[in-house]
């Protein structure tokens, strides 16, 4: 039997050996020891296979998580990028070739915010200019602007650009023309650093292309957008000069360039013969004609002592009358505004003190319409009169109101008389929201009035002193101070002294039958009459003229009544003028109650 490797002791320890054995487990032991490592790399060889066959067969479903791996832990190793750039491109060709709808939608939130930003970044300069321009209009730098663009003759437009839009000068290269070779560069401060020579290569190229397309005799590049930098090319016959700008340059610019190529050429041939271009860029007056500062200055030296872009000279005289009238019209704006201001001021206070009315908001336009905006109550008075009494000249006026309900005195008076509807007789008045009745009036009307009354809005509490107009002896009072009041305001006009004015006998005849009536009236009011004649004159004359004429035109009435068979008639005191701006007389009727 063979022996065992001592190596191999540790890997295969040795087993127990049963003391009865049948013949099939003697050959499986010695099949064990003569071929068992190899069976069990075999099948550890079988177990591998296997398992990479399961693999291969999850391969799409690990791919992606394999390939996110790949990216986190070796983004940056070349042939990561080179496996998936094929791939990746030819799959997201064929997506937009088959679903072009879908790839626009998807990229639609992030495209349309892009040139939204582009636009808007594009459009805020303009905008800016556009918006200091309009800020500066009323201004003393506006007016000066105006001014300069009215003594240049040049729109106000112009002149506002030219000294709103700014500009810059960012790159200057100095190429040689034959083979593009930079010679020299210069940046303005504080700009990132870029590959000079790559651009010196791409102009020469880019202009060499433009020369051969449209034929040897249609020039070469003269100027390119190159994002939102300008470029402007100057060719001589030996270098060419390129200038990055940004904003918009003036057109004297494209001039000094000219002139500061041709000086560089001039200083080109005081080279010695042979020498290479090179050494032109170490000479320092040529390093200072291409800094991009020293362009700037020199422009902008050239823009302000250019004769054309200089004001003219002309007479100030029309300026001046231009300045009284612009003024002259604000002043006579300003003080129409102000006096229409104080005419809403004024309605707008009235309207305040109007019963039921509780002013809001008021929209005017000057001179031409108001509307006035409120709360109203249906039973407050008018406000026509107000509004009619507003003076807004040509403007229309015009209400636009929502009802309430006010608890203004005089407003809950006249709604209680809407209600209520008192008949003659009757007195109504409310005071701090007491509404009191006081006449007489049919028990039927007085029972309905005192209950309606409490529930009129406005009213917190009902005093009445109501009588019953049934009564013959009301009845007869009621109508006796009717016939009373009618009597005392008869009165007769003199001319003179006691000559009375032609008529007059007319109105002692209405005056004698009213008083016989209310004689009449008096015995069924159970009431005594006192006839008294009063005599008024105006303040003319002496005071004892005056008392002489008022006893001669009381004594005259007492006399044409007397004649007319109303007796009892006394005359008032002469000292007495109760209306001394008329020449009158009249009857003053007492009543008093009969003694018991």
């Amino acid at each position: 039997m063979a022996t065992l490797p001592a190596g191999d002791d540790h890997a295969n320890p040795p087993r127990a050996v049963p003391q009865a054995q049948a013949p099939g487990d003697d050959f499986e032991r010695l099949r064990e020891l003569l071929v068992g490592d190899e069976r069990r790399e075999l099948a550890a060889a079988r177990a591998r296979i296997v398992e990479l066959e399961r693999m291969q067969g999850n391969l799409p479903q690990r791919l992606p998580e394999a390939a996110i791996a790949a990216l986190r832990e070796q983004g940056d190793h070349p042939r990561v990028s080179a496996a998936l750039a094929a791939p990746v491109a030819q799959a997201l060709g064929t997506a937009v070739h088959n679903n072009r709808q879908g790839i626009i939608d998807a990229l639609f939130p992030v495209i349309g915010p892009m040139i939204r930003r582009a636009v808007s970044e594009a459009l805020r300069g303009l905008v800016d200019n556009l918006n200091g321009a309009i800020e500066s209009s009323l201004t003393l730098r506006g007016l000066k602007w105006r001014l300069e663009a009215w003594r240049g003759g040049v729109p106000y437009a112009q002149v506002v650009l030219r000294h709103r839009l700014t500009y810059g000068i960012d790159h200057v290269f100095l190429i040689e023309r034959a083979s593009g070779l930079l010679l020299h560069h210069a940046a303005a401060a504080g700009l990132p650093p870029l590959d000079a020579d790559a651009i010196a290569g791409m102009l020469t190229a880019l202009g060499d292309f433009v020369g051969d397309s449209v034929g040897s005799d249609g020039g070469a590049l003269d100027a390119a957008q190159v994002g939102e930098s300008l470029v402007w090319v100057e060719h001589g016959p030996l270098l060419n000069l390129a200038c990055f700008m940004r904003g918009v340059p003036p057109a004297g610019l494209r001039s000094l360039l000219e002139q500061r190529l041709e000086d560089i050429h001039a200083r080109l041939a005081a080279l010695p013969e042979g020498a290479p271009l090179q050494d032109l860029t170490r000479d320092t007056e040529v390093r200072e004609r291409i800094d991009p500062t020293s362009v700037l200055r020199e422009a902008q030296l050239a823009l302000s002592a250019d004769p054309a872009a200089a004001p003219k000279r002309s007479p100030r005289w029309p300026l001046l009358l231009v300045v009284l009238l612009v003024f002259g019209a604000l002043g006579w704006q300003a003080l129409r505004q102000w006096r229409w201001n104080q005419r809403v001021d004024a309605l707008r206070a009235e309207l305040a003190a109007q019963p039921g009315f509780v002013p809001g908001a008021i929209e005017s336009r000057p001179w031409r319409s108001l509307v006035v905006h409120g709360l109203l109550d249906p039973d407050a008075p008018s406000l026509a009169p107000v509004l009619g009494r507003a003076d807004l000249g040509p403007a229309t006026v015009k209400l636009a109101v929502t009802g309430f309900v006010s608890a203004d005195d005089r407003v809950v008076e006249l709604r209680a008389r809407r209600v209520l509807q008192p008949p003659p007789g009757v007195t109504l008045a409310v005071q701090e929201g007491v509404l009191r009745l006081a006449g007489d009036a049919p028990a039927q009307w007085s029972a309905a009035a005192l209950a309606r009354a409490p529930l009129i809005a406005g009213v917190r509490r009902v005093e009445s002193t109501l009588g019953n107009a049934l009564d013959p002896r009301r009845v007869a009072r009621a109508a006796l101070s009717k016939a009373i009041a009618e009597a005392s305001a008869l009165t007769v006009e003199f001319v003179r002294e006691d000559e009375p004015e032609a008529g007059s006998a007319a109105v002692v005849d209405d005056l004698a039958a009213k008083l016989r009536s209310a004689q009449a009236m008096a015995q069924d009011a159970s009431l005594s009459l006192a006839l008294r004649s009063v005599g008024s004159s105006d303040e003319s004359g002496a005071d004892a003229t005056n008392e002489r004429v008022r006893a001669l035109r009381a004594r005259w009435l007492a006399l044409a009544l007397a004649a007319r068979g109303i007796a009892g008639i006394s005359e008032a005191d002469a000292t007495l003028n109760p209306d001394p701006t008329r020449r009158s007389a009249r009857v003053q009727v007492v009543a008093s109650d009969l003694p018991q």
